[in-house]
């Protein structure tokens, strides 16, 4: 902890005089048989319990010149507080400010309300220095400043927000069982928000239960999270991101619905976003639901369609869609070449190698092409696919995320000149110019 934050953890925690003072508990009340004149509801800084000692010589006021003006210059430190931008002195100005407020006679509203800033401002402090020193403990200290507001202010309107970022917190440490937890009581804390604030309290809750069905799905519970996605888009809320949910809800339905489910969806998908960004990712869903159905001609339909969105894609897209063409086009290929339909299988190689642009990719898929040609009987055939694979540059293999058949160049080239020497010697002890078709 810094020495700037120190000062400000001291004001917060009542190390100060001024704080002692009016968080103090201390009653200095008169004797049994003394008569203390009426309360008085005192609305600055002073410690209320003042207005009850006996004394005939003072009657408090609500306010007086000097305390009024005391307000209003402290009303304007807080709202400098407020639009601070991110200095180079930022955290030393801000800790004049706050000493200014807690140290003059405001009343004690603003002065609380100075105090809870303080509490979110060190917290969101931590926070960006989190992003530059990841193991400073940074994060964890933010969570103990935003549970040190909740515990202080407990009733108070911004509990559930703090809680929010406290599951949020939970969810950078990794920690997404309790950042779960988190969210849930930010539910639960929700109804203690006044009625005229309903559209905040809305947002709160909807982004607690995104937040609860995004955590579901990384930690695998996918059933949970498509029926939690489900229960946010019967909200209907015009500020819910349709197609996001949507999609994330297709996601998680792969990973755990029936295939007849995922279908089903994944067509309506299509159908209320035609010109979705998510089109191919949606159709993958879709062909590999089609895939497991054995519905092989309406699988290969959504292939030929994410083709044909491909290569009309313009170039922003073209670069996000070409990993799902590869992924679906890969899983069909090799569906039907272990099912021995290896015209159906070849098609679809040939078709990838002759769209891929990637050396590495390409020939790959080139292999392939060449072990269904031998399938096939096309040994002729074959052996002028691998021979492409020899011909072409040599290229180091490099990581690409489009690449669904990573295998190193160098691999790629030997297995190539391998299945051609194999070839080559069946074809010379074949006893009649037939060539038989060979086994890999």
């Amino acid at each position: 902890m810094n020495c700037v934050e120190r000062f400000l953890a001291a004001a917060l925690f009542g190390v100060l005089p001024v704080l002692a003072l009016a968080d103090s508990q201390y009653s200095a009340g008169a004797g049994e048989n003394t008569k203390a004149p009426a309360v008085v509801a005192v609305e600055y800084g002073l410690d209320p319990k003042l207005g009850a000692l006996p004394t005939e010589n003072l009657q408090f006021k609500t306010n007086t010149n000097y305390l009024l003006e005391q307000n209003r210059a402290a009303g304007a430190r807080f709202q400098k507080l407020r639009e601070m931008g991110e200095r180079t002195n930022y955290l030393e100005e801000f800790s004049r400010t706050v000493e200014s407020v807690l140290n003059s006679d405001a009343s004690e509203r603003i002065k609380e309300d100075t105090r809870k800033l303080t509490l979110l401002e060190l917290a969101h402090q931590r926070e960006l220095a989190a992003e530059k020193d990841k193991a400073g403990g940074h994060l964890e200290r933010a969570l103990q400043l935003l549970a040190e507001y909740v515990e202080r202010y407990s009733r108070d309107a911004a509990v559930p927000e703090v809680l929010l970022r406290q599951g949020y917190l939970l969810r950078r440490l990794d920690l997404k069982e309790e950042a779960i937890e988190k969210f849930y009581l930010v539910l639960r804390s929700v109804p203690r928000i006044e009625g005229r604030n309903i559209a905040y309290s809305r947002r709160l809750v909807m982004m607690a239960q995104s937040a609860i069905a995004d955590t579901c799905a990384d930690l695998g519970r996918h059933s949970e999270a498509a029926e939690l996605y489900g229960r946010m888009l019967q909200t209907k809320s015009e500020e819910l991101e349709l197609e996001t949910v949507r999609i994330k809800q297709l996601r998680s339905l792969r990973e755990s619905a029936s295939e007849g489910i995922l279908e089903r969806q994944a067509m309506g998908f299509l159908e209320d976003f035609p010109d979705s960004d998510y089109i191919p990712e949606a159709r993958y869903f879709l062909a590999h639901s089609l895939k497991q159905q054995k519905k092989r001609d309406a699988a290969l339909e959504q292939f030929q369609l994410l083709l044909e969105a491909v290569e009309l894609a313009p170039p922003d897209r073209l670069v996000r869609w070409m990993p799902w063409k590869l992924r679906v086009g890969n899983e069909l290929a090799n569906q039907f070449y272990l099912e021995g339909d290896y015209l159906s299988s070849v098609s679809l190689y040939r078709a990838l190698a002759r769209s891929n642009t990637d050396g590495q990719t390409r020939q790959s898929f080139q292999y392939q092409v060449g072990l269904c040609e031998e399938r096939l009987g096309q040994v002729e055939d074959a052996i002028k696919t691998y021979q492409q694979i020899l011909d072409a540059p040599y290229i180091p293999s490099v990581s690409s995320s489009s690449n669904t058949n990573a295998v190193p160049v160098q691999i790629l080239r030997n297995m190539a000149a391998l299945r051609i020497s194999v070839l080559k010697t069946a074809s010379s002890k074949a006893p009649t110019p037939r060539i038989p078709a060979a086994q890999p």
